[in-house]
């Protein structure tokens, strides 16, 4: 069963600080933190500024064309439904959208694999450092995840936060490729956007940026051309997350 959608045929969301250049499609999903578009980035961008950055794209390294790929933190990594990831698809499809997403942003936090150098000089360099490893290279056992840090983190005069996070937490395995864990996020969305701001992902996937957004309080929007991954991602958004307390 399908979770309900949103009927409007058009709406510029009410969603923080963020600022709305034109009349965005209907959404897929929607509710008082989270929009979800099922929609091509390059064609919505342009209606968007001045939002928090906070993406895991994909990299250009033909993911699932190999087997045994994963590592013990419990990443699952397979194939995109209806995505090459070539390294040729990633520089003529998914590098246009970053280098957009990061032109209109506040501030960002882009994860980025092997063609780093290609993507627009960051700010800072920061990451995950992952003990557990997170596959195998040509090098060896891959332990380092890095993000790109775009402009500067909020609030910086009140004291600076490291900008590198040691953990092997599991991704929740839900039907996507390689879904970041949500430890992840919900430390990066921390880091990067305040109470006030709203969170873009153009490669929203399953949604884990939109679920960490909404657990923190923060409104996000979400972009992803799958509609399967748009699926999974507004269930994610409709499950309640419930505060307990000790007796």
């Amino acid at each position: 069963m399908s979770v309900e959608k949103t009927q409007s045929k058009g709406q510029v969301p009410s969603v923080g600080s963020g600022d709305w250049l034109g009349v965005l499609p209907k959404p897929y999903y929607a509710d008082e933190w989270v929009t979800i578009y099922h929609a091509d980035s390059r064609n919505l961008l342009p209606m968007l500024a001045n939002y928090v950055l906070i993406t895991d794209p994909p990299y250009g390294v033909n993911l699932g064309a190999t087997k045994g790929t994963g590592g013990a933190h419990g990443l699952v990594k397979g194939a995109y439904e209806g995505l090459d990831d070539s390294y040729e698809s990633w520089r003529d499809l998914v590098l246009p959208v970053i280098n957009e997403a990061v032109k209109r942003a506040k501030r960002g936090a882009v994860f980025t694999g092997p063609h780093l150098q290609e993507q627009p000089k960051a700010s800072a360099i920061g990451g995950i450092y992952c003990p557990a490893g997170t596959g195998r290279h040509t090098w060896g056992f891959k332990t380092f995840l890095p993000v790109l840090f775009y402009g500067q983190a909020p609030n910086l005069q009140n004291g600076a936060k490291p900008n590198t996070l040691q953990s092997n937490a599991r991704a929740e395995a839900n039907g996507h490729p390689c879904p970041k864990p949500l430890e992840w996020m919900t430390w990066l969305i921390g880091l990067a956007a305040e109470e006030t701001d709203t969170v873009l992902d153009p490669f929203m996937g399953s949604g884990t940026t939109l679920r960490a957004a909404k657990d923190l309080n923060r409104r996000a929007i979400g972009i992803e051309q799958n509609e399967g991954y748009c699926e999974i991602a507004a269930r994610r958004m409709a499950q309640s997350v419930f505060a307990f307390t000790e007796q």
